[in-house]
């Protein structure tokens, strides 16, 4: 039976330490480039090279996240950072720009790719697609159910879950929130966490605002992952991987959540129980939001967030009786260590500190004992009161260092040693990736004429190992009587094979490397490209010589009065598409029936729309994620390389959609007890963060929450082909965007026609 492998995070080379030293199978790390995790402090070249042979050396696959979109001047970088990793025996890269996995996947034939999450493949049709493409593995979104991953494992496609760690709030790969407002990319790696930030829940009825009352400011920063004990559940589901959150995360986290997740693992397969309580218990000692088995599990609402707190809040050892100058006395719950982390929770502001000094009836201690009452030193102000929690565990963190840094992980192998008369001794070791060496003797075996080399001697001297990464799992010996070596040998025949064996198993394998070939077939493509949401929107853009796509709901109703009506893709799509033109926000629905990919399919340069173009699409809206320049150095490069204009359309009109979500706020902050309630259909809702900008809430017909842009984005600039998304305008501003949007198209054809 196949086990479960366990997928750790690893930021820094100590984080790798961590991860390995803990038991992990896998890891999963980026360079300094390309990949979802800038901040970290990643890989460099040389260090890379040291991450993979050390992981190696212990059976540790490396997979390298190149896992953010790449423009067109990234692009050629990007590929040969993949060459350089392809070339080191990185064993996967984690992708999310399909134009670099349509390169890696024909250049780099021997190197897997896995589907980030960041690619919203979210059905089977999408799951089984990517497979047929060439992907080896999916990396599943946070919000796919169990039910619906135990029916995606019977295809037999290999299924990456994340079990533990941050989440966002919306679906990954579609949050532009922090790339719109703050102009730093989530799908670049650079994400603001805007989901971590203060907001107001309002709406409009009857012109009037009003806000909902709400227990805490924190209205959609989601708690942190938390399924150890949903382990067996999940391994019965049949995921291939369990992934833990993590690489902007300590050293000690990364030790500890995979000692855990390894304990968990292990004791399924063994049938053993594990102590739930303590695991969780070190857990909130060492980073916690408050914990949730997410959607995954069917949490909703106050079980997914945390209202009062976006960081981490530690977990209770006391709250204040007094303030006295700079001390502060504290009527402690718990245990409290000198140079632990705490942090007092007040009405305002929180005030955080280290443990320097500890006091107990007026003398420096280096321990307060749970019901005693001690003093710290504290910088701030700090009422009465207040609660007071533990940050950071100086024991705990002690024991966490020391699980990586003596090192304590052993690769076992199988030894067999002959030992024949007049001739050379033999030692041959087996490890389990299946390598093989061996070490021969330079001198002959000879007759003892005092005391023979006995097996207990020879036993002793093979299992001499600690100075390596081996450790002895059998020791077979087939020795003639009465014979004898020097140990000296003998010993020298230990190392050396073992230090064959560890140069085999971090050898990078010869790799074969082919040529690009890809030539996409597309007609440029001109005219307006029109979604409505309404009946009113509809009959409005009707009147005009465009193409037309409806929502579920309305395409349904109208499409007998509207013949040429196109369906607009459901953003999480789980059934087959209609027989239709079609326009798809994801990849099963590109190769359907008259398909426009949409801008969330994030194309963002040549590479990436030569292969949507080659699924079969007829045009492309390119990323919300390119700005003018980038989108002309697209289409230039697309020209020069395949040697034919792009079917390419340009956003028009609209307000961006900066999240996609399946956790309602609305319902949430009304408390509402049955789902679906309907409540984002009845009154025009809204976000409101600290700097007063409101951000519509749209609910669709799957109780599926869309977060729109306070803004509305206008083009300005002449194009052949525009998109025109429309959300809330009435009748008459439809018309007016469309002629606006006409006149630019005409620009275009004249401007064209003088060329």
């Amino acid at each position: 039976m196949r086990r479960v492998e366990l997928l750790a995070p690893a930021g820094s080379m100590e984080a790798l330490y961590a991860a390995v030293q803990n038991g992990c199978d896998a890891v999963y790390l980026g360079g300094h480039q390309f990949n979802a995790r800038v901040y970290s402090d990643n890989f460099d070249y040389e260090r890379m090279s040291e991450a993979i042979r050390y992981a190696h050396g212990y059976g540790v696959k490396v997979y390298v996240t190149m896992n953010t979109l790449l423009y067109e001047d990234e692009i050629e970088d990007a590929i040969a950072y993949a060459r350089f990793l392809y070339e080191q025996g990185a064993d996967a890269l984690i992708i999310q720009d399909l134009g670099l996995f349509d390169v890696v996947s024909q250049c780099f034939p021997d190197m897997e790719c896995h589907a980030s999450t960041q690619l919203h493949i979210h059905n089977e049709a999408g799951i089984r697609k990517m497979a047929e493409l060439g992907f080896s593995r999916i990396v599943l979104p946070r919000e796919t159910l169990i039910e619906d991953i135990e029916r995606y494992a019977k295809s037999g496609i290999e299924l990456e879950v994340f079990v533990q760690g941050a989440i966002c709030v919306s679906y990954s790969g579609q949050c532009l929130m922090s790339a719109k407002k703050l102009n730093r990319s989530g799908n670049r790696g650079a994400c603001a966490q805007m989901c971590r930030m203060k907001y107001r829940l309002g709406y409009k009825q009857d012109h009037t605002v009003h806000y909902v009352k709400q227990e805490g400011d924190y209205l959609i920063s989601p708690k942190d992952l938390n399924t150890l004990q949903q382990v067996p559940k999940l391994i019965a589901a049949g995921v291939t991987s369990f992934k833990i959150e993590g690489r902007m995360k300590r050293p000690e986290y990364v030790a500890l959540m995979t000692a855990l997740y390894r304990k968990a693992i292990d004791a399924y397969y063994q049938d053993t129980a594990l102590d739930y309580h303590h695991a969780t218990k070190e857990m909130c000692k060492v980073f916690n939001r408050g914990f949730t088995s997410g959607l995954m599990f069917h949490q909703h609402d106050k079980a997914f967030i945390n209202h009062e707190r976006p960081n981490h809040i530690g977990i209770p050892v006391g709250k204040v009786l007094a303030r006295k100058q700079n001390r502060v006395s504290i009527q402690l719950s718990a245990p409290l260590y000198q140079h632990d982390g705490i942090r007092f929770i007040t009405d305002k502001e929180d005030v955080g500190c280290m443990v320097n000094k500890l006091y107990h009836n007026q003398l420096l201690v280096n321990r307060g004992e749970a019901g005693s009452i001690v003093e710290v030193e504290v910088d701030g102000y700090v009422p009465k009161h207040s609660r007071v929690v533990k940050t950071s565990d100086k024991i705990q963190l002690e024991e966490l260092r020391k699980s990586y840094e003596q090192g304590e992980r052993r690769v076992g192998v199988v030894m067999n040693f002959e030992l024949r008369m007049n001739q050379p001794a033999v030692l041959r070791v087996n490890d389990d990736l299946g390598h093989t060496c061996e070490a021969v003797s330079e001198a002959l075996v000879e007759a003892a004429l005092k005391t023979p080399l006995s097996k207990e001697r020879i036993f002793q001297q093979l299992n001499k190992t600690k100075d390596t990464i081996f450790y002895c799992d059998s020791i077979h010996i087939d020795a003639d009587d009465n014979c004898t070596m020097p140990i000296k040998e003998l010993n020298a025949m230990r190392r050396t094979v073992l230090s064959k064996l560890y140069e085999q198993r971090i050898a990078c394998l010869n790799r074969g490397i082919s040529a690009y070939q890809r030539q996409p077939l597309c007609t440029p493509i001109s005219g307006l490209f029109i979604k409505v949401i309404n009946e009113e929107q509809l009959k409005a853009a009707a009147a005009f010589q465009v193409q037309l796509y409806g929502e579920q709901l309305l395409f349904e109703r109208m499409k007998k009065s509207y013949n040429e009506l196109g369906y607009y893709g459901k953003r999480v799509m789980k059934e087959a598409y209609p027989k239709a033109p079609v326009m798809a926000c994801e990849i099963s629905g590109c190769t359907e029936h008259d398909s426009i990919a949409e801008h969330f399919m994030n194309c963002t340069n040549s590479y990436a729309a030569a292969f949507l173009f080659s699924l079969g699409v007829k045009a492309i809206i390119l990323s919300n994620e390119c700005n003018r320049e980038q989108a002309a150095a697209l289409k230039q490069a697309f020209y020069q390389r395949y040697h034919q204009k792009g079917a390419f359309i340009t956003y028009g009109y609209g307000r961006e959609e900066l999240m996609l979500s399946e956790y309602c706020v609305i319902h949430t902050c009304h408390q509402e007890t049955k789902k679906p309630c309907g409540l984002c259909h009845k009154h025009s809702y809204f976000l409101e963060d600290m700097k007063k900008r409101r951000y519509p809430l749209y609910g669709d017909a799957d109780c599926r929450i869309h977060l729109l842009d306070n803004e509305v984005f206008a083009l300005s600039e002449p194009a052949s082909a525009i998109f025109l998304n429309f959300h809330t305008e009435t009748a008459d501003e439809v018309q007016r965007v469309i002629q606006h949007a006409l006149t630019l198209i005409k620009k275009s054809e004249k401007e064209a026609s003088e060329i």
